[in-house]
């Protein structure tokens, strides 16, 4: 059975890719299950499509994107990923000398290793993503690379499993979870830190269409396949026999809200400048983010 029947707008009759949910109410490029509630990119794109295809974009711009990348979210990507580390390891002082085995699933660039091997030198961080250039030379000392293709046949075992920021571009995140569960070593947990929907959603859908549009356009992508509600995230951990240790709501940003903002194509400097005071006060007024440690039952 076909996972999507109709791309029109308003509700259709089609299943939801994380729950099985058989209703969708469609706007735009999106889908929002009327059962668990997460807002889908819509249609599904196929997993071919997602493949990183290094005829098209040189090895070496492939590096220069990621090197751009951090140039614009370094500083915020260290505060995130040290907040990260310390709500999986709280206590790292414990795990000093201890060598460790750690994943950095869809790492991209590698930055996270410098967070973890300034709390735990002793550990082995290892990074694995669907574009093996992606890491940039800069951080290639401090993490251990296993190609994508050879990933699935790696016999290394984890102690702690991060996926920062990945869980919302995977087109089937149960069967992620469920690959990556087989990864675990004994007692080993799974980190993951992906984006939710919060107030502003419902709130520029029923006052703002056009706003809620272009909202849409800037959260909702070929790359971002996917913003969670806490039923559904909960739904797909358990579909994939795991269970939640921990849970937390947050505010979490990784750029400044200028390039949110050009996302989105928003122009209107009322906009751009309500746009500015809501990040400022971002931690007051939103709890965009899912933060969760996982591990099996």
């Amino acid at each position: 059975m076909s996972k999507h029947l109709s791309t029109s707008e308003g509700q259709v009759q089609g299943v939801c890719k994380l729950c099985g949910h058989k209703k969708l109410e469609v706007i735009d490029h999106t889908a929002k299950c009327t059962g668990c509630g997460a807002l889908l990119y819509y249609p599904y794109p196929d997993d071919s499509s997602l493949e990183v295809d290094t005829e098209k974009e040189s090895v070496e711009d492939i590096q220069k994107s990621w090197f751009g990348y951090y140039k614009m979210a370094s500083k915020l990507n260290h505060e995130n990923f040290s907040h990260m580390f310390l709500f999986t390891i709280p206590e790292p002082e414990e795990f000093f000398q201890k060598n460790l085995k750690i994943l950095d699933y869809g790492g991209g660039g590698g930055q996270f290793a410098f967070v973890v091997r300034s709390m735990l030198p002793m550990a082995d961080v290892h990074i694995v993503d669907i574009n093996d250039h992606a890491l940039i030379d800069q951080y290639s000392t401090l993490n251990k690379q296993i190609k994508w293709k050879d990933f699935e046949k790696d016999e290394t075992l984890f102690d702690y499993i991060f996926l920062n920021d990945v869980f919302e571009h995977v087109n089937d995140p149960e069967a992620v979870l469920k690959n990556l569960s087989v990864k675990l070593a004994p007692g080993g947990r799974m980190f993951i830190d992906t984006p939710k929907q919060f107030w502003l959603y419902p709130v520029l859908r029923r006052v703002n269409r056009k706003l809620y549009s272009k909202l849409l356009k800037g959260t909702v992508s070929r790359a971002h396949l996917q913003i969670w509600t806490r039923k559904s995230f909960e739904h797909i951990v358990e579909e994939a026999g795991l269970k939640l240790e921990k849970y937390e709501e947050l505010s979490e940003f990784t750029l400044k809200p200028h390039i949110y903002l050009q996302n989105m194509g928003i122009r209107s400097p009322l906009i751009l400048w309500l746009g500015n005071q809501f990040y400022k006060n971002a931690k007051l007024l939103a709890k965009n983010k899912i933060q969760a440690l996982i591990v099996k039952k």
